[in-house]
């Protein structure tokens, strides 16, 4: 079965161990005629969402029988194979049975009438909907909130593949993908070794379909993975590639922005999409909800799937230029708030980028040497895709094993 080991070790790398309130964990529970089991220590909710209230704390192992799904299949709803519980989970964390689709399940809205249990006895209770773990309080970085419960993979249901169907239409190559954000996108160290050969899946060795899967040509690059376009460059914001003053007329047709001009160059099926650690210097949360909104229709509207991401935050810029730095960080926060709240408009893809670096060195960022643009990356090419556990200690490793994981569940399950 497939399974999303990339939780596990993030909760390793954050803890070494779950702690979990007394009373509230449901022992494994293996037993026939089950619909699905859990592949982590998994919070069963009242609602669809990570806001609602914990009914239990499921083990590993145990067994559900599901009756429900949330319009987007992201979250499942139904009881313990005993009946002893029911509610709501998280549909990425389970293991489902041969030729058990969630997506079949009828949607359902139902909450169920359920208190939510008291918190763990020496900090606050932080579920991250794969585990629960002891949250020590105050949080260091006002960026955490809701995306600190948000799965690292999450919103990829029915709509993505109402767009992908769209694209189609129009003639979108499904093997083709595209990026769309700053200089850190652009980077070799992310995506290209894929292309080049020079990675290591470790354990994720059921990934490589993934990775021959995109390998048709695009423009002048052999396959996606080496391709780097026209909507990602230094200093570039989400209000840039929707600017069609930006867009070169030697190669855009008049009227054209960035991203429409891309889309129609390589007609892709899906778009990385990442803005955010350069947008924080230069445009308000207004701006910036505005122009990524923008960035999410064009994309919809030329049946590209927006894959839209988190960025890293990190505690400790004090620098006044060229904003206040006070503000400056309430806007990170406020930033990744709004990728989050975009993908749950849209229904479309998000990747918790910001979430899976925060126990790295740095965020995942160069913030110990007092940078807080660009995303660390390993000292050799090597390690840039080691999946050996290189992934825990730099933010381009973290990323390219997150952005193939997106791929690989787009490839199974929207793609084909």
């Amino acid at each position: 079965m497939r399974q999303n080991r990339w939780l596990l070790a993030l909760i390793v790398l954050s803890l070494g161990l779950s702690l979990v309130s007394p009373g509230l964990v449901v022992p494994v529970s293996a037993q026939d005629g089950a619909d699905a089991s859990t592949a982590y220590i998994l919070n069963m909710r009242t609602g669809p969402d990570v806001t609602y209230g914990v009914v239990a704390v499921l083990e590993p192992g145990t067994a559900l029988v599901l009756e429900g799904r949330s319009v987007d299949t992201a979250w499942v709803l139904g009881s313990t194979a005993d009946g002893a519980l029911r509610g709501w989970v998280a549909s990425l964390y389970l293991n489902y049975e041969p030729g058990f689709a969630a997506a079949n399940l009828p949607v359902s809205a139902e909450i169920i009438s359920a208190p939510a249990p008291p918190s763990a006895a020496g900090g606050e209770s932080g579920s991250v909907d794969g585990a629960t773990v002891a949250v020590p309080a105050p949080a260091v970085d006002p960026a955490a909130g809701v995306l600190a419960e948000v799965p690292l993979i999450s919103m990829i249901g029915p709509r993505a593949r109402e767009i992908f169907l769209h694209g189609q239409s129009l003639g979108n190559n499904p093997r083709v993908f595209t990026q769309v954000g700053e200089c850190n996108i652009r980077s070799q160290a992310y995506l290209v070794p894929f292309g080049a050969g020079n990675y290591n899946l470790g354990p994720y060795a059921d990934l490589q379909p993934t990775i021959e899967f995109f390998n048709a040509p695009v423009q002048e690059a052999s396959n996606s993975w080496w391709y780097k376009g026209l909507t990602m460059g230094l200093g570039y914001t989400a209000q840039v590639v929707i600017d069609a003053t930006f867009a070169d007329p030697s190669v855009c047709a008049a009227g054209l922005s960035l991203l429409e001009c891309e889309y129609e160059r390589t007609r892709p099926s899906v778009a990385i999409i990442n803005f955010g650690l350069y947008d924080v210097y230069w445009l308000t949360p207004a701006l910036y909800e505005a122009a990524l909104r923008q960035v999410v229709e064009t994309s919809i509207d030329y049946g590209v799937i927006p894959v839209l991401t988190t960025f890293p935050t990190c505690p400790g810029d004090t620098s006044n230029w060229p904003s206040d730095a006070a503000t400056r960080n309430q806007n990170r926060a406020a930033f990744n708030q709004t990728v989050y709240n975009l993908s749950r408009e849209y229904s479309v893809p998000l990747v918790n980028l910001w979430r899976a670096t925060q126990p790295l060195p740095g965020c995942g960022l160069l913030a110990d040497a007092g940078d807080f643009q660009h995303i660390s990356e390993s000292t050799s090419p090597a390690g840039y895709a080691a999946f050996d556990g290189v992934e825990n200690v730099y933010g381009f490793t973290m990323w390219n094993l997150l952005t193939l994981q997106v791929l690989d569940e787009l490839r199974v399950n929207v793609l084909q």
